[in-house]
């Protein structure tokens, strides 16, 4: 899941900050009572910073069992809850995901580090692709895991180079946004439209989703031509 999707459906469906009570008044106009979106959008924003990525640190070296697994990672994914007794990934999920060939299968019913580093890719790919697509993007990582006679493939190392890259980008995150609500409130001021919140608010959420849909478009090609269209042609 990318920043962008994470803050769009916090500003549409909320995290239990009081940011926007939206009222229908008589002219069908929206008001917007306020703590201001862009208190709301930077506090949330270094929320994301610190706690939307699982760090190679976090992962624990000894093996677990289903229930730990789904403990960890509902416990360091806390912050893509809508409710507090929601839960990201379950046990049901991660079965499912074995049964898929999505994730291997555990020994003795125990997961291992590389079992919840595949576990944090999964999620992390689900706000883009289909669970079929996902299969595809894993198919190399999980045949690795599997054999017995190629070099092995370190998803530690593999895993802390995502996160690492990730966390670089995040670093401009802050300052990116607060360009975007900038931009809009001048071109809001340029049409005689500056003060309103509601439209701010708007465009901020607009924006951002054509920035998710534009990584998604790309993300999308790579894995058309890169994954599938290889496959296709065997």
């Amino acid at each position: 899941m990318v920043f962008a999707d994470a803050l769009l459906w916090t500003l549409t469906h909320g995290t239990g900050y009081p940011i926007v009570g939206l009222r229908l008044l008589r002219n069908t106009t929206m008001e917007v009572d306020i703590m201001r979106y862009e208190e709301f959008t930077r506090d949330i924003v270094e929320k994301y910073v610190e706690k939307g990525l699982i760090s190679v640190a976090l992962l624990p070296d000894m093996e677990i069992y289903m229930d730990q697994a789904e403990t960890f990672m509902n416990r360091e994914l806390d912050i893509y809850k809508t409710e507090e007794k929601d839960k990201v990934i379950t046990k049901t999920m991660i079965g499912n995901y074995v049964k898929h060939k999505m994730l291997p299968r555990p020994v003795n019913k125990k997961y291992s580090k590389d079992h919840l580093i595949m576990l944090s890719l999964i999620f992390y790919l689900k706000g883009t692709f289909q669970m079929e697509e996902i299969e595809k993007i894993l198919e190399p990582l999980i045949t690795n895991y599997n054999s017995e006679f190629d070099d092995k493939i370190d998803l530690t190392s593999l895993y802390e180079g995502i996160v690492t890259v990730q966390e670089e980008e995040l670093q401009t995150l802050g300052q990116n946004i607060s360009g975007i609500i900038e931009k809009s409130k001048y071109r809001l001021k340029e049409t005689e439209m500056s003060d309103d919140d509601m439209l701010e608010l708007f465009m901020l959420i607009v924006i951002l989703s054509m920035k998710a849909d534009a990584h998604k478009f790309l993300a999308h090609k790579l894995l058309q031509e890169y994954i599938l269209k290889p496959k296709q042609k065997k």
